[in-house]
């Protein structure tokens, strides 16, 4: 028996359970697109694939509605892959290990996916719940969405033909969405000069762990612990009162997750270890104590004695530290037209060495496509200064909100008549594939919705089960509007 059989709606539950069981982190979406072409096919459903492995598949209206409009029902199928430290999963050949706790379903040690897992499963349940009315609907199953949304970018025109489209990744039920974040990445590169350890040196290793991490447009405002940048103020503290050199830093493994853990290991005197660990855990702990004692209580750090015959020339060690001290992390600009809302912010994702390159990863947003354009000559300027090499790849615009939507009214109709109450109408400080999808087809009226989801891109994700059913429950009656004109 499956850990979700039980649960309502089952038509949406049982292929999510099925989603759960094939490896999806982004760029590794072939099996499940597989799954789902022969799921297809078992339907008798036409379905296309193309030229960068998104799928279309295309779902008849119901008895008396087959001659309706044709509606797009769009989500990703690619998930981030993070996992506690202490978790052994393999996210290219390991199924996840579902759980269900009260009216959650989450993963054991792992994120679970809902993101963007449940909306994929809602499009193609239509497939097989009888009960809900729709015309002719056209799913698109994306990939990469997480790594950059180049799946959306490389959708070509006359892929499909409905000019109404529901995006189901969002992530909040009392909301309805109108409008989207645009992103832009940035990649530094340091090369450093290594050599032998100085004589009468130790090596030292310093591990920062137990942070809430999540997702770096959702959540950056929350003001969580970046273990990448309280790493490197921890390894800045000391090295104003010694030498420190690098030998190797590492932490984050998603551009748009808030790091939760990250570890360095540095070269020092031999004399001065004490007195290293006294300055690491006096800074540490003032940190834990003054900035994260309510969002990350479960902050924690340790330093250990290793070997290090080699690390990065003492001036190589500067620039690293500099450049990722200096690198803007968190929001830089609330909204002046949404109350609440924030209007642009920067994640500082990965760092990874290999060999002596140091790599590092961050990832923009912004409403504001200029103030995007001035984050990225920011991080370009303080790259260059750091002697980084530089590369900014394309970014995805925004998506503008339209308030005189015909999908969007009846939306907020269906809303209100199911549930009693007005939505809220809601821009989201994250990439959705929406901004992409108009610059194809500006024509393309669009919506977003979705239930309620917690700690997407951390390994506490979940989605709340009644919330499933809630959206469920809007989304049947939003097609069914639609199918009737």
């Amino acid at each position: 028996m499956g850990k979700l059989e039980k649960l309502q709606p089952a038509s949406v539950c049982n292929i999510l359970e099925k989603m759960s069981e094939i490896p999806r982190g982004s760029g590794n979406e072939t099996g499940v697109q597989n799954m789902f072409k022969a799921w297809a096919d078992e339907r008798g459903l036409a379905w296309k694939e193309d030229a960068v492995g998104n799928l279309l598949v295309s779902i008849p209206g119901t008895k008396g509605l087959e001659k309706a409009a044709p509606v797009l029902v769009q989500g990703h199928v690619d998930m981030v892959c993070e996992k506690n430290a202490a978790t052994k999963h393999d996210f290219e050949k390991d199924p996840l290990k579902l759980k269900v706790a009260g009216d959650w379903v989450s993963a054991e040690g792992t994120t679970l996916g809902a993101d963007n897992g449940i909306g994929v499963a809602m499009g193609l349940a239509l497939a097989d719940d009888k009960s809900v009315a729709h015309g002719p609907v056209e799913v698109l199953l994306t990939v990469d969405e997480e790594r950059g949304l180049t799946g959306a970018a490389g959708v070509q025109k006359g892929f499909f033909s409905a000019r109404k489209m529901i995006n189901l990744d969002s992530e909040q039920d009392d909301a309805i969405f109108i409008g989207c974040a645009g992103g832009r990445d940035t990649q530094f590169t340091l090369k450093n000069k290594t050599a032998r350890s100085p004589k009468d040196s130790a090596g030292r290793k310093v591990t920062i762990f137990g942070l809430k991490g999540g997702h770096s447009g959702l959540d950056i405002h929350k003001h969580r612990g970046n273990a990448i940048k309280i790493l490197t103020r921890a390894l800045q503290a000391a090295a104003a009162e010694m030498d420190v050199r690098v030998v190797e830093i590492n932490g984050g493994s998603m551009r748009n997750a808030i790091p939760r853990e990250a570890e360095a290991k540095v070269v020092i005197d031999r004399k001065l270890g004490r007195k290293f660990k006294q300055t690491v855990d006096a800074c540490l702990k003032r940190v834990l104590a003054e900035e994260l004692a309510e969002t990350d209580a479960g902050f924690a750090w340790k330093v250990a004695a290793v070997q290090a015959p080699r690390c990065f020339s003492l001036t190589s060690s500067k620039a690293t530290l500099g450049l990722l001290s200096s690198i803007p992390n968190g929001v830089t600009g609330m909204s002046m037209d949404i109350e609440g809302l924030v209007e642009s912010s920067t994640n500082l994702g990965v760092v990874k060495t290999a060999g002596s390159r140091v790599n590092i990863v961050c990832c923009s947003r912004s409403s504001v496509m200029s103030v995007l354009e001035e984050l990225v000559v920011q991080h370009r300027t303080i790259g260059e200064l750091a002697g980084a090499e530089v590369v900014q790849p394309e970014g995805y615009p925004g998506w503008q909100p339209n308030l005189k939507s015909a999908i969007l009214a009846v939306t907020r109709a269906k809303y209100k008549l199911a549930f009693g109450n007005v939505a809220e109408l809601l821009a989201i400080h994250a990439g959705l594939e929406c901004g992409l999808l108009t610059e194809k087809y500006p024509d393309l009226d669009i919506v977003s919705f979705g239930p309620n989801i917690k700690g997407a891109h951390s390994p506490d994700e979940r989605v709340q089960i009644s919330s499933v059913a809630k959206i469920w429950k809007l989304f049947g009656g939003t097609m069914k509007e639609l199918a009737r004109g």
